[in-house]
């Protein structure tokens, strides 16, 4: 029997114990050799358990092998074995279907997208692979492999087809933001006013146009680009530690965890203040003046009647970059929004987005009369590019001009506050103008 033979014999059936590297090693020293019986366990598992026996695990190492030696003339097979139902699948091949679908299915990608599209449409599909598949054309998308409008008609389509919540909704949303596919922000929008899309994953719409028009200092990564089996597989559950292999995770990394958690804690806790500006330091508006002679005795503006602009910097920090250092292939906010836009959109920020903070801490009335301010202030200049541009319905501006919040959703907000602090002239402003626009 030939090494290679006895490495296939001795995983065929192995479902614990210590892991095979040895067996591993020659497998992967074999590609050759080693293809025809790899693709004959996963055409068995196809067939299903009865055929196979309980204790048959070769097929499951067999599907990260195919991956590792970028099979592409099994593709075809591959994802027909995926798309076997549920239960079935999960039998077969239990977590791999969360941890290596994706990266199997991107390393052996055979250039057919229309097959990857068709087991994507597929309801009967589990959820779970119909997702890695999904992860699959994103990185075909960030490779340059994928036409961004093919890549984004498809993913529309399936939004605007959605049946009921699905996990694979969740993806799409993910994909959006990580992609960056600012032009998306209205199906990103659908997905969760319909409640298809979990907003545990990214938060809810306002976290997700932030998340899309943030950079890393690294590209998002759905797949691996050269899948090893053994490094995916030896870590498992079932097999046991190996003493030689060295732990990277020590009691030094506990302390480094506790000391951040810590800082974090008391980043967050400390209070906005602004301190006093002496007479000649310098303007903190940034002018590179004394303040004296410059905005020391200048009127307070509409926004610094509100908060000090000390207290909007830090509430903005978080708000999509759109400074003059910009990086080419990267979208920006100010490519998509006027400037006007913008403008309304950082005023409702300041007073909408979840600031950080202990909640034992919070003044809430204090805030929530902020948020009051902001968003009447947002409203008068709203309402009057409404009224400058004969713009008719609330539907016309959202699709115009609304970036982080709809129209409606803040309005009901503004109304509900100035309800609680029983402002009732400012109620029926609002009402009536709500009134106007709904008939």
């Amino acid at each position: 029997m030939s090494e290679l033979e006895q490495a296939i014999e001795e995983i065929t059936y192995c479902n614990g114990g210590k892991f095979p590297k040895e067996a591993f090693r020659a497998i992967s020293a074999n590609r050759e050799g080693a293809l025809p019986l790899l693709r004959k366990a996963v055409e068995n598992a196809f067939k299903g358990r009865k055929k196979i026996g309980e204790d048959y695990q070769l097929h499951l190492y067999a599907i990260y092998f195919l991956g590792q030696f970028h099979d592409q003339e099994f593709f075809p097979k591959l994802v027909e074995f995926f798309c076997l139902p549920e239960k079935k699948l999960d039998d077969l091949i239990g977590d791999a279907i969360t941890d290596g679908v994706a990266n199997i299915l991107y390393n052996t990608y055979n250039g057919d997208l229309e097959l990857l599209k068709q087991a994507i449409r597929d309801d009967s599909v589990y959820e779970f692979v119909r997702s890695a598949m999904l992860d699959v054309m994103a990185q075909l998308y960030m490779d340059g492999d994928l036409p961004g409008k093919e890549f984004r008609d498809f993913l529309s389509r399936l939004v605007y087809d959605s049946r009921e919540k699905n996990y694979i909704y969740n993806e799409i949303g993910y994909i959006i933001c990580k992609c960056h596919l600012a032009e998306m922000l209205p199906e990103l929008h659908l997905l969760l006013d319909e409640n298809l899309m979990d907003p545990i994953n990214l938060g809810e719409f306002d976290s997700c146009v932030d998340e899309l028009f943030y950079y890393d200092s690294s590209e998002e990564v759905f797949c691996e680009k050269n899948l090893n089996a053994a490094d995916h597989l030896r870590y498992w559950e079932m097999f046991e530690d190996d003493p030689s292999e060295d732990d990277d995770w020590d009691d030094e990394d506990e302390d480094d965890l506790d000391r951040m958690f810590g800082e974090r804690e008391k980043s967050v806790s400390q209070p906005i203040t602004s301190e006093k500006v002496g007479r000649n330091s310098l303007c903190p508006c940034g002018s590179g003046k004394k303040y004296k002679f410059c905005c020391m005795n200048k009127p307070k503006g509409e926004l610094d009647m509100i908060e000090s602009p000390e207290g909007r910097q830090s509430c903005l920090e978080t708000y999509p970059y759109m400074g003059p250092d910009r990086i080419e292939g990267r979208v920006y906010l100010d490519d998509y929004f006027d400037e006007t836009s913008i403008e309304i959109d950082k005023i409702l920020y300041l007073g909408l987005i979840n600031r950080s903070g202990l909640l034992w801490e919070k003044h809430t009335k204090a805030e929530e009369r902020r948020t009051v301010k902001y968003l009447y202030l947002a409203f008068q200049k709203m309402a009057a590019r409404m009224e400058q541009e004969h713009i008719t319905e609330i539907e016309e501006y959202d699709a115009r001009y609304s970036i982080h919040y709809y129209l409606r959703e803040w309005m009901y907000e503004l109304i509900r506050l100035s309800m609680k602090y029983n402002d009732d002239s400012l109620v029926t402003e609002l009402e009536e103008w709500v009134d106007r626009y709904e008939e």
